[in-house]
């Protein structure tokens, strides 16, 4: 009986380098916006803001 033999697939080296680089900066990004959110988050809904009542003068 014939064995098949399977090819190995090809490996793009210069494909793989430049996913982890990506990958890399994509984690360095991340780590500084959550920096960037825990040092000055962005406020949430304004509050409804309370009206004094003002007397009329007579």
């Amino acid at each position: 009986m014939a064995e098949k033999t399977d090819s190995p697939d090809v490996i793009d080296f210069a494909e793989a380098r430049r996913q982890r680089i990506h990958d890399i900066h994509d984690a360095r990004l991340e780590a500084m916006r959550a920096a960037f959110t825990r040092a000055l988050p962005l406020p949430s809904k304004p509050a409804a803001k309370k009206r004094k009542k003002t007397k009329k003068p007579r």
